[in-house]
C-alpha cells in the first residue's frame, strides 16, 4: 500500500466528512462560509486520524489489510 492508496483514502474521508458537516452546519442555520469553514477545518482533523490510524493498523499488522481472496 503505497503514497497513493492513503492519498485517495484521505481525499475520500475528507470529501464525505466535509460534505456530511457542511450539510449539517448549513441545517443548523448557519452561514454558507462558516459551514465551510467548520466543514474544512474538521473535515482534515477526521481525515487525518482516520488515515493515520488506518496506517498504523497496517504497520503492525499488513496481512488484516490485505483483501482476502476466495
Amino acid at each position: 500500500m503505497g503514497w497513493t492508496f492513503w492519498m485517495r483514502r484521505f481525499a475520500l474521508a475528507l470529501l464525505v466528512a466535509g460534505v456530511v458537516l457542511f450539510v449539517a452546519q448549513l441545517a443548523k442555520g448557519h452561514a454558507a462560509m462558516d459551514a465551510a469553514t467548520h466543514a474544512l477545518l474538521w473535515g482534515v482533523l477526521s481525515a487525518t486520524v482516520f488515515v493515520a490510524v488506518g496506517y498504523l493498523r497496517y504497520r503492525r499488522n499488513p496481512a488484516c489489510m490485505t483483501p482476502r481472496s476466495r
